[in-house]
């Protein structure tokens, strides 16, 4: 029988795969005169490997309509058991999102939209047959005066989005994605498909945002090696959040900053770093993935020769006034001076590494040990740090981590 099953896997390879996957469609209609999109989750082949489907319902954005199938109802909760030869659950998303004091991060107008897949789609937990996992696809349905769409994932020839999301068994269309009247320029880097759009009349400077990816792009791919496929960067105006918001294979930015700032940091590559490496804190260290993509920021444009050792140095020594009032960086949430700190500490880490090393080895290679990990703590650094270097970190005994 073993010999049988290694045959039937080598000659068919996708015979015994099909068993453990089924065939999931996302079918999103955006209706601009309600600011809302009309979602229906399609099960397909393989729906009798799910037993059931928990949506966790936020009551301000989502709204049930229908479902095939049997439904229970919940406090801020659907739990969906579908047919077992496939079927529909219908409900409906807001997608204008005020974040406070008139900014929006999520936004639609009567000419286009700019939104997070993540509040189209409510989280799901999934109970099915062990290894059941979905292939995906995403179609949008337009108004009759929009023209088309663009997301963070690759599109296929028949105008779907495929989703697979290597690290889910329910892949989601999460990410930051756009529809509408909009302008878009793309290029290719390394393989990687970057798309910068925005709404036209808006004056993100599309070229200007290229190029620059392009300059520092070389260094991007040394320091992380593993890169999605395709990333979207979305801009727009005011009343958008003034500031940068990072997503899955994606990201947005207000068109009004800079691509570097006066204090030598750039926006667009810290959250270009956590699209990219999808590293969170645990709790209380959120200055790790705070503290690397502003580390990175920095230092993608000085290993490309954007500035010199001696701006450099001075970007150093602004952080370190700026951060002079810092005692603890194991905080709930890291912004500001505490972030600062944290790239200083991490600067100090990285001479330390390639010290130790003998200039083999700095902080590269411990992103990337952090980035198969992706949710991260204090003892998952020093781990890594030690695994790279051989030994403890005297760095890590900061007494800004509170030893």
């Amino acid at each position: 029988m073993l010999l049988l099953l290694l045959l039937l896997t080598l000659t068919f390879p996708h015979a015994l795969c099909a068993q453990t996957q089924f065939d999931l469609e996302y079918l999103v209609e955006l209706q601009p005169e309600r600011d809302q999109a009309v979602v229906t989750l399609q099960l397909g082949k393989g729906a009798e490997l799910i037993s059931s489907l928990r949506f966790r319902i936020k009551p301000d954005v989502h709204s049930f309509i229908k479902a095939e199938g049997n439904i229970t109802r919940l406090e801020n909760a659907i739990v969906w058991n579908p047919p077992k030869k496939g079927g529909a659950i219908v409900f409906t998303s807001k997608i204008t999102h005020d974040r406070g004091q008139g900014a929006y991060d999520a936004m639609m107008t009567k000419s286009w939209a700019i939104f997070r897949g993540d509040d189209l789609v409510p989280t799901v937990r999934m109970r099915a047959k062990k290894g059941a996992n979905a292939r995906a696809t995403l179609r949008f349905i337009l108004p009759s005066n929009w023209k088309r769409t663009e997301t963070g994932w690759p599109l296929l020839s028949d105008g779907r989005y495929e989703i697979d999301n290597p690290n889910r068994l329910f892949d989601r269309p999460v990410g930051w994605m756009i529809a509408g009247d909009f302008g878009s320029r793309r290029e290719y880097f390394g393989g990687t498909e970057i798309v910068v759009a925005a709404p036209k009349e808006q004056h993100l400077h599309r070229m200007e945002v290229l190029t620059f990816l392009g300059w520092v792009w070389p260094e991007i791919t040394q320091a992380f090696e593993k890169k999605p496929e395709k990333i979207l960067m979305v801009g727009a105006e005011d009343p958008m959040w003034r500031g940068g918001l990072s997503g899955p294979n994606s990201l947005f930015l207000h068109a009004d900053r800079p691509l570097v700032s006066e204090n030598g940091t750039s926006a667009l590559l810290h959250e270009l770093v956590h699209s990219i490496t999808r590293i969170r804190g645990a709790k209380n260290d959120d200055w790790i993935a705070e503290g690397l993509a502003e580390y990175y920021s920095v230092e993608l444009i000085y290993r490309s020769g954007g500035i010199t050792t001696e701006r450099y140095q001075r970007i150093r020594e602004w952080l370190e006034r700026w951060s002079a009032e810092v005692k603890q960086l194991r905080v709930p949430r890291s912004s500001g001076k505490i972030t600062a700190a944290a790239v200083l500490l991490l600067q100090d880490l990285d001479e330390e590494i390639k010290r130790v090393t003998h200039q083999d080895k700095n902080l590269d290679d411990v992103l990337r040990l952090l980035t198969q990990k992706r949710r991260v703590s204090l003892d998952d650094l020093r781990a890594a740090v030690q695994e790279v270097m051989g030994k403890r970190s005297v760095a890590l005994q900061s007494v800004l981590l509170g030893i």
